[in-house]
């Protein structure tokens, strides 16, 4: 009889792995997604759980560390306010999954975003004068997310905000802020957040025409998400009290 040899026992295993590598990969990619649809919908808990799950089948999805870090900013901000402590707990390890995200892809805009946000929010959350050690960390983020991706809305939308809020001191221009909204709108001219927040400066500068313009626009787009119907309520409100 004809002997029938066996599979190279180390192809075999090495195509095991490989296959085993892409049902992870896979798996990650679906959890992102769902966590991606729970976030849209402002069910951040659970988004934070897709996240990890995805985190666990391939810790090497940069993705999945920065939409987890994202989550947990947004779960940070939605606990009362006598849940302090679980707040900055939340921000921290937003903060902690965002850097684990840059070390794993240093080339992506969105990584190094998603660590400003969330030590701007932590900073934020102690107090600006409390946190100026976390000013240069948040403005060097920024720099690294616009070097890679100009036209990064986001980034522009947070370094006005950081000009905003951040002394002097700490880096803080407050002659920036209108431009980099400016710079935010221009890339993404309908996203409703950024016309939102645009006003606000404008109205504290005494500019209410100006401000009305940009919440007449705000107030014409789709909200498409949880955050884009709280951003477009506040700015109906906010559109009614100038009129």
């Amino acid at each position: 009889m004809a002997h029938v040899s066996s599979p190279h026992p180390r192809r075999s295993t090495l195509a095991l792995v490989l296959a085993c590598g892409l049902w992870l990969a896979g798996t990650a990619a679906a959890q992102v997604g769902a966590g991606d649809r729970l976030v849209d919908e402002g069910r951040f808990e659970e988004a934070v759980a897709a996240y990890e799950a995805a985190v666990a089948a391939n810790p090497e999805d940069a993705r999945a560390h920065y939409q987890l870090a994202r989550a947990s900013v947004y779960l940070a901000d939605a606990l009362p306010a006598d849940a302090a402590a679980d707040k900055e707990a939340w921000f921290a390890r937003a903060a902690d999954a965002a850097e684990l995200a840059v070390g794993l892809a240093p080339a992506d805009p969105d990584a190094h975003f998603e660590v400003a946000r969330a030590l701007g929010r932590l900073a934020q959350f102690r107090g600006v004068l409390q946190s100026l050690n976390l000013a240069g960390r948040v403005s060097r983020a920024l720099d690294a997310a616009l070097e890679l991706d100009p036209e990064h809305a986001a980034s522009w939308h947070a370094r006005a905000l950081f000009h905003r809020d951040v002394p002097w001191i700490a880096g803080g221009r407050a002659g920036q802020v209108i431009s980099s909204f400016q710079r935010a709108i221009a890339s993404e001219p309908d996203v409703i957040t950024h016309r939102l927040e645009l006003a606000r400066v404008l109205i504290g500068r005494d500019d209410p025409a100006a401000a009305r313009e940009q919440l007449e626009a705000a107030v014409t787009f789709p909200a498409r998400t949880y955050h884009d119907r709280l951003d477009l309520e506040a700015a109906r409100e906010l559109l009614a009290s100038l009129r």
